[in-house]
């Protein structure tokens, strides 16, 4: 098998790295900084202690790098399954309309509200027992605040 990128350089290490962080691009793509050849939409940020900065790679180079094709192709699998409830989350049928005519959903004991706010829209969620979760940015659209709201929900519930 021929070797691309960082994998035929002297020097990079090709083992013992560790995922210290992983990413969905959604839209965008990138190369893999260790091969320098697969483009990918699921970044796995890997780091070593002999190489200065971290690489963002793909599954199959994540796994060669840590030794570890399981761990590495469950991280992606999680990012994937992410993802898609992420998409269809604007879509769920559970959503209705508030008293006040703003798109509500109940789910698992959260409660997401969005509104209108100029040039825009925000979201709260209201987790079981907990403060308020209140988007920081306005969003340009409904499903895009949704989706905001979908992911401030995947960091409370990740806490």
């Amino acid at each position: 098998m021929s070797e691309f990128g960082k994998w035929a350089q002297r020097g990079v290490p090709k083992k013992g790295w560790t995922c210290e962080d992983v990413e969905d691009l959604e839209d965008d793509r990138r190369v893999c900084e260790m091969c320098e050849h697969q483009e990918i939409r699921f970044v796995h940020y890997m780091s070593h202690p002999n190489y200065q900065g971290s690489l963002a790679c793909g599954c199959d180079c994540a796994g060669r790098m840590e030794d570890d094709y399981v761990k590495a192709q469950q991280r992606d699998s999680a990012m994937r399954s992410a993802a898609s409830k992420r998409k269809r989350f604007p879509k769920l049928k559970s959503w209705k309309l508030s008293q006040n005519g703003n798109p509500t959903l109940r789910m698992d004991g959260y409660r997401v509200t969005i509104f209108p706010k100029k040039q825009g829209y925000k979201f709260v969620v209201k987790p079981p027992s907990a403060p308020d979760i209140w988007g920081k940015r306005i969003y340009e659209t409904v499903p895009d605040a949704q989706k905001a709201a979908f992911d401030a929900i995947s960091s409370d519930r990740n806490k």
